[in-house]
Parts: structure tokens; sequence; C-alpha cells
């Protein structure tokens, strides 16, 4: 007897642990969606999930969960790689031709236009969503062939589908071939509210409201029913700033265009915050929509939340880039991939940095390596310009800056042999901490302020600023006049856009070289604590030089 109700009591423990975890399980997924997504299948109204792989969900890298609406980017720390994000782009326009379809061909508006008029465009639902283009079921329904080919016999089966009665996910891939190559590209669509069913014909080529309703997963598609694709054309970053009044600190705009922009950060404030919280709205990325201007109507494949592609060190001020679009998020991702976005860094060292003979190149060499040299009043000058190059690997991985003194300090009381120099840095890769520790490691010189790497000792009184370093320039691509699409777009916008920069802004520029390829050049004057520092430098060496000359 004692026997059975230990067994009753253990089955009823269990039945409980289970119903409790279910509950917390949708708990999660109503309230916490990137991690629902993860656990629940992306958002499947079963659990895809069982005990063994639950605690497994919990150990995943958090840079593998891929949120519907906005991607995370992998990072490096302080000088900066973006990863090429998984932002599925719209490319390619649709074929497929039924008898008797009132399939509406997709035109380059539905697909490669990055910028469209929006008064040619009808509404879709919820307000601000307009629609780009339409097909509907053919009246005989799909061949049974044309089903076959795009589905394999399990998933004739498992979704029923049938020549005259398929799901909104097939119908999409059936309709639209070359944008929906997937199930899972057909049905992430879906859940994103970008599709429209219309039950019933179009009238006068409109359509009706009443039969117009965002289309689900499970929703059957029989003839006559239409699918609309649809995308979000007003935008309002201020959405994005919840209830907050005002940005939580001052973060200027350098450049702004509809597609991205260049934000300088001050020292002190990460651009993201960890997973797990700890930061608040103290972060870049949180900032941006009170900064950031939304794109003008009619952009299409717009971000809702502008977004950085890079980050720079929360010690370290100055020039981040950042996305407004999809499109421009995927191309200023792949520069960073591979080393085209050309920046530049200037710091502050503790000691006299040496410039030794057999590392120093020439301007020619610095410019074959990928750096940007950049522009200078006195070009005779700048070609006889000497640069030191450090090839030290840094965690197994090529690790190479390119560098020179700038200025040199003396007299500068604990600073090693009482000297401070300033440097420009040009980083043709992005490991972590590369500048600092190419600096301290390779150069003996750390960065002024830097505890991390600075070897303590007398250095430790000079850490009361943090340490001294700003990415100040940048040479980049355009993300959109660059694209077979912004081509067109470039040449109507070409003198409006180089005017604008020449009256506004003395240290941005846009021009086109004579490669074709449309550049945008930014550079940023130093924090005031670098101004302060060199007054103060200059003065302690000037009085140095004076005491000199008089003991001599």
């Amino acid at each position: 007897m004692n026997s059975a109700r230990t067994t009753i009591i253990s089955i009823l423990l269990l039945c409980m642990h289970r119903s409790l975890a279910f509950s917390s399980l949708r708990i999660l997924r109503n309230h916490y969606r990137p991690l629902g997504q993860v656990i629940g299948g992306r958002f499947s109204h079963k659990p895809a999930f069982t005990c063994r792989n639950l605690a497994n969900t919990f150990t995943m890298d958090a840079a593998t969960n891929k949120q519907e609406e906005e991607e995370d980017i992998p990072f490096t720390d302080d000088d900066d790689v973006g990863e090429v994000l998984d932002v599925e782009e719209v490319e390619g326009a649709a074929t497929a031709d039924y008898s008797n379809n009132t399939y509406k061909e997709l035109t380059s508006k539905f697909t490669t236009e990055d910028s469209l008029d929006i008064d040619t465009l009808q509404k879709g639902i919820p307000d601000k969503f307009y629609i780009l283009s339409h097909a509907s079921m053919p009246s005989g329904g799909f061949s049974m062939s044309d089903i076959q080919h795009a589905f394999s016999p399990e998933e004739i089966q498992r979704l029923k589908l049938q020549p005259e009665n398929v799901t909104v996910p097939a119908a999409l891939i059936l309709l639209f071939p070359d944008h929906f190559t997937t199930q899972t590209r057909a049905r992430k669509e879906s859940r994103k509210r970008k599709i429209l069913l219309h039950k019933g014909a179009l009238t006068d080529g409109k359509f009706d409201r009443d039969k117009l309703k965002i289309a689900k997963v499970g929703d059957r598609v029989v003839p006559g029913f239409i699918l609309a694709v649809q995308a979000r054309m007003e935008h309002n970053y201020s959405e994005s700033a919840n209830h907050h009044k005002e940005a939580p600190f001052h973060l200027p705009v350098v450049y702004e265009d509809d597609y991205f922009a260049l934000v300088n950060k001050p020292e002190g404030i990460v651009t993201f915050g960890p997973k797990g919280g700890g930061y608040g709205r103290m972060t870049v990325k949180s900032c941006l929509p009170w900064v950031i201007t939304p794109p003008k109507l009619g952009v299409v494949s717009v971000l809702r939340r502008p977004t950085p592609v890079h980050r720079i060190d929360r010690g370290t001020s100055g020039l981040l880039v950042v996305a407004k679009t999809k499109p421009a998020i995927v191309e200023l991702s792949r520069m960073f991939k591979e080393r085209k976005a050309k920046k530049t860094y200037t710091a502050i060292v503790n000691g006299d940095i040496l410039e030794p003979k057999d590392t120093s190149i020439s301007n020619e060499e610095a410019e074959k390596l990928g750096v940007c040299i950049g522009d200078d009043d006195d070009v005779v000058e700048s070609r006889k310009r000497k640069w030191q190059v450090i090839d030290n690997e840094l965690e197994d991985q090529n690790a190479v800056t390119v560098w020179r003194r700038v200025k040199q300090y003396t007299g500068i009381e604990n600073a090693r042999n009482n000297t401070l120099s300033m440097v420009e840095l040009k980083p043709k890769t992005g490991r972590y901490h590369q500048l600092r520790r190419h600096m301290a490691w390779t150069g003996n010189c750390p960065l002024l302020g830097d505890k991390t790497y600075d070897g303590g000792g007398p250095a430790r009184l000079l850490r009361e600023n943090g340490f001294y370093l700003c990415s100040n320039k940048i040479v980049i691509e355009h993300p959109f006049y660059n694209s077979p699409q912004g081509r067109s777009m470039w040449e109507k916008v070409k003198e409006d856009e180089i005017k604008k920069c020449n009256d506004h802004k003395e240290n941005i520029r846009i021009a086109e070289e004579s490669d074709g390829r449309v550049l945008v050049y930014a550079e940023i004057d130093l924090p005031s604590k670098f101004n302060e520092l060199t007054d103060l430098m200059g003065e302690n060496s000037a009085a140095a030089a004076e005491c000199k000359d008089e003991v001599a």
C-alpha cells in the first residue's frame, strides 16, 4: 500500500514539474522573443523541445541567436571588425507565369530599388506599410508537377498540399520562386507580418480592406486568393525610444544620409551593452534613435532601429559607422570584414617611442598595405614621410599596424624617460586591443593612462583621465551609391551631396574617385582632453628646454 502511494505521489510530482516547465517556457516565449525563438521552435504553437535539449538551450552561444527584427553582430573590441550579417537581402524577381493567373509580374521596385514613390503604392496593414507586389493563385490551382518539383513527398503529405489548397508559405514559394526559395524563409517573412492575404479578386486593381488581412503561416490559400508582399515605408525612430523624452547623453552626428551615418562616440560609453544588461540606456545603440534622422519616405528595407556595424572600446572615443537599412548593414559589415574600411587613430603614448630603420616603410609602401595615408597640403613633404609597421601576431592571428610619431613632449613628470609622444595609428587588421597591445608590447610605450597595459609603477599617477585613444579619421565606400541600383541615384544627387558636404562640413567629404567608386571621407577634432594635455606638455617642454639652455 505504501509503495503504491509513493508511486502515485511521484507521478503527480512529475506531472506538476512538467506543467511548470511548459508554463515557464510559454512565459519566456511571450515576453522574451529571442530566447523563445530558440526554445520554442520559431514560436510554433507546440513547444519543440525535450527535457534533454532544454538544458542545452541555456548554454547556447548567445551570438547564434538571430532576432527576427534585427540581427546581432559579432564584434572584436577596440580595433574593430564587423562581421557580415546573416541579413536576408531581397534579390531577384519571380518569373513564374501561370495560365489564367492574375499574377502581377514583379518589377524592380519589389527587389532592386532602395527608394520608391509611395504615391504609386497601395497601403498595407498596419499603417506605414505599403504593398510592393502581389500575385493570385490560378483559378485552376497550381499544377501538381510544380508542387512535386518544389516540395518533397514528405512535405506534401505533412502539409496536405493539393493543387487547389496550399499553405501560405507553400503559395509564396510557388508564386515568388526567386524570392522565397525555402519554406524557412517564407515562414519567417510571414511571421514578420510582411505577407497579406486578400480573399477574392481585386476591384479595379484595388485591394478591398474588408477582405484583406495579415497572413498567418497556417492559413490556406485557394483559387482566387491573392498574396501580397508589403514593407514598412514610413519610419519614426522615436517610436523605438520608448517613453523617455530625451537622449541619455550627447552623441554628435558627423555625417548622415538615408542609408548610413557616422557618429562621434564619447569616451566612457559602450557601443553595445552586454547580453545580461548592466548599462541601461547608456549605450550608443540605445541613444541612436534620438539622434539619427529616419530615411526619407519611400526608402525600403529600413532597419527598425539604426544599428552600429562595428564597435570601439569603452575607453576609446571617435567615429562609429551606423547602418540605417538592411542592405547597408550587410555591405558595411562586408567592408569591415574585408578590411576595406580605412580608419585612423590618434593616441598619446607613455615614453620616447623609437622608429627603427628596419621597420620603416615609405608612403607608397604603406598605401600598398591597404591603409589610407590621406591628403596633405604639402604633397612633397607627404611623399617623403616615413611610417613604421608592426607585424606581430596576437592570439596566433595576423596583426598589422602602421604608425608614425607626430609630436614628442619632454620634461613630463612620472612619464617614461620624462617623455610623452603623440602617434598616428592605422590598423590594417582588427584584433582585440590591437593598438593598445602593439604600442605596449612592441613599441614598449603603452598608451598614456591605459591601466591594463601600462605596467603600473609611476604610470599609475597618469591614469586620472583614462587612456588617450581616438578614432578620428575614416575613409569608407558608400554602401548604396556603389551598388548597381545606387549608381543611377548617385548621378542624380551627386552635385547636391558634394555641395552639402562642402557647405556644412569642412571635415566631411564625399567624392567619386577616378575608378568610379563613391567614397566618404570624415575627420573629427580630437577630444578636449587631448588639447588640454598637449598644451600643458608644450609648456613643460618649453620650460625644460629653457632650463637645459641655462645649465649649458
